[in-house]
């Protein structure tokens, strides 16, 4: 049996890549999730604490502290299981976060600048995307939004995702063509970031382009409503936003060298590239891709997910490290 832990109130990227796999698990392995905050089949204390205490063997997999110190107390008291733990930022481990990695029997990292700077052996396994859902379709418009083309930047509104970047380096494109827009989809974290992205759209007389967009479990409907999306990060673990987008083949433009970007994304063949911080870089991609300067193939761009990205992947070699085969089997040590 797979356990995933999640404690955590409100749906993150950490969320969303546990409820990416959780179907795909269960196929091999009765499946469930400890906790809350997320739509997973979840199991509980009780039988928890049976499965445990039992000869069964059964994976804990882990995701943020919270969760392996749940899982250690648990071990404490003379629990046994198997536990994972996936390190899910690229930011460096504190002294405390690295005491209770070296406690997991396996830790998981998401890209290969992570793999490197984990103090401890690792094993380097990337999310995958539902190529089933994430899918080119037809476009369609958003209700209550006048332009028709639009560019989009999922995340939560804060600095270190970028959407101030992206409204600078759009201020000439968005005047220059009334018929695009830019989507600001994610949660206010900080109030005072977005007054100085309205303030700067209100100076370049942009504000009617510019839409916040609360978060959304309709994702999907904004991918096939966009046409460009990009993910100005200076920092991520990962980066389902990219995965998702390319599946639909959607033109991304990302941050190099941050999460996983500059791994899936090929520079003028599947999507585009610039520099962290750099609006000038950005604004002459942009503005090439509106005036049809420069195109990508969506099928191309798609297929690169398809090939070498799918949850599919991840979850076989989620398999390996949880020791359970393809039929569902514990594979003996």
């Amino acid at each position: 049996m797979i356990i995933h832990i999640h404690f955590h109130l409100r749906a993150t990227g950490v969320t969303k890549s546990i409820e990416n796999i959780i179907p795909y698990l269960g196929r091999y392995s009765e499946t469930f999730v400890f906790g809350y905050g997320i739509n997973a089949p979840k199991i509980s204390f009780s039988r928890l604490l049976r499965l445990v205490y039992s000869n069964k063997n059964p994976v804990i997999h882990t995701h943020r502290n919270n969760e392996i110190i749940f899982a250690l107390l648990l071990r404490l008291a003379g629990a046994r299981f198997k536990l994972i733990f996936t390190r899910h930022a690229d930011s460096e481990a504190s002294k405390f976060t690295c005491f209770l990695m070296k406690r997991a029997d396996h830790l998981v990292s998401l890209n290969p600048a992570m793999s490197k700077s984990l103090p401890y052996k690792n094993t380097l396994i990337r999310h995958g995307v539902n190529t089933e859902i994430f899918k080119i379709q037809e476009k369609r418009r958003i209700a209550n939004i006048p332009q028709g083309k639009l560019i989009t930047v999922i995340g939560r509104l804060r600095p270190a995702k970028g959407q101030l970047i992206v409204v600078e380096s759009l201020i000439a494109a968005l005047r220059n063509n009334p018929d695009w827009g830019l989507l600001l989809i994610g949660k206010v974290d900080k109030k005072e970031y977005k007054d100085k992205i309205v303030s700067l759209a209100l100076k370049n007389s942009i504000l009617s382009q510019v839409h916040f967009i609360p978060e959304s479990d309709k994702i999907i409907d904004y991918y096939t409503a966009s046409t460009i999306v990009v993910i100005p990060s200076t920092s991520e673990g990962f980066s389902l936003v990219c995965l998702e987008a390319m599946s639909c083949g959607l033109i991304t433009v990302a941050t190099e060298s941050v999460g996983i970007h500059s791994e899936v994304i090929k520079h003028g063949e599947n999507g585009y590239l610039f520099p962290k911080n750099d609006s000038q870089s950005l604004s002459y991609i942009i503005s090439d891709i509106i005036s049809g300067k420069i195109t990508l193939d969506p099928e191309q761009i798609r297929q690169q997910i398809v090939d070498n990205w799918s949850v599919e992947k991840q979850v076989m070699e989620l398999l390996k490290l949880y020791e359970i085969t393809q039929t569902g089997s514990h594979l003996i040590p």
